[in-house]
């Protein structure tokens, strides 16, 4: 209305804009809380490079992580290396659907320290999993450099630092095998004579041959076809439907085949992507 003012005070921009931030602070402020420090004298600490630790290196914090409190996060670009002196934490990871999965749990008493975030100090810095708190975790926040004075003057935390990282390559050792695994296709020569049967019209389709040379037979009821798919592979949508082969086949000359076992589907995908293009587009007509 010509003449009708605002009411007095913040406009309404602005009052929304105070809403939204208070909201997002009252949020997040868990996420951006700095872990409390701590009195070393609070804990009966029985290792004594803990203190021998703090003498040399005076910068070394000591920190507390209370209950659900994250000491990183996965993503996070950070160097830092947590000591554990006491507490239980666990470790997450992204399961590839925004969700945290907990891949690991750990609870360390008091004199049985290890090693948190040690791995990232020595790649990219980019943390691979996130570790959270679970209950009072009682801490010492090491930078990079503080691992030089611990291998050349501390020899226990030198043996727990080398037991872990042998730990962690164990684990990527097995990481790389399972992938290596996965994508190894388990294959086995024929040499097929000429007459041979390669395979029978209704067994199991539990092996992918593929033609290398030579030139095969195809029939179907019995009756021999005319006209030989032109795919090297024989019956690929029987071998990845699980059903059982629609034609017989014999080597017509001297052949030279490749049969996949069927524990080796998931590899003949990564393996041969325009053959499974090929295929699904067969099935969809």
């Amino acid at each position: 209305m010509p003449g009708a003012r605002w009411p007095r005070g913040k406009p309404r921009w602005k009052r929304y804009c105070g809403c939204w931030v208070r909201r997002c602070l009252s949020k997040n402020l868990e996420e951006w809380r700095m872990p409390a420090a701590f009195e070393i004298a609070q804990l009966e600490l029985a290792d004594a490079e803990v203190l021998q630790l703090l003498e040399i290196c005076p910068d070394v914090r000591p920190v507390r992580f209370d209950d659900g409190e994250y000491l990183f996060r996965e993503g996070e670009k950070t160097t830092e290396i947590y000591l554990i002196l006491c507490g239980a934490f666990v470790v997450e990871q992204n399961n590839g659907r925004m969700e945290q999965q907990v891949i690991a749990s750990h609870c360390n008493e008091a004199g049985q320290s290890c090693f948190v975030g040690e791995m990232a100090c020595l790649g990219s810095g980019r943390r691979t999993a996130s570790v959270r708190s679970s209950g009072a975790t009682f801490a010492l926040e090491l930078k990079p450099r503080h691992l030089d004075v611990i291998i050349e003057r501390l020899p226990t935390f030198t043996r727990i630092l080398c037991r872990q990282f042998t730990a962690r390559l164990k684990e990527a050792n097995d990481v790389l095998k399972k992938i290596t695994d996965a994508n190894a296709l388990r294959v086995t020569q024929i040499d097929a004579a000429p007459g041979e049967l390669v395979i029978t019209q209704g067994e199991p389709a539990d092996k992918l041959y593929q033609l290398v040379f030579g030139d095969l037979q195809w029939e179907r009821d019995g009756r021999p076809m005319e006209g030989a798919p032109l795919c090297d592979f024989i019956e690929p949508a029987a071998y990845f439907c699980g059903q059982p082969y629609g034609v017989t086949v014999r080597a017509r000359s001297p052949a030279c085949l490749v049969a996949i076992d069927k524990a080796s589907k998931e590899a003949v995908v990564r393996n041969y992507p325009r053959l499974m293009l090929k295929l699904c587009g067969e099935l969809r007509r």
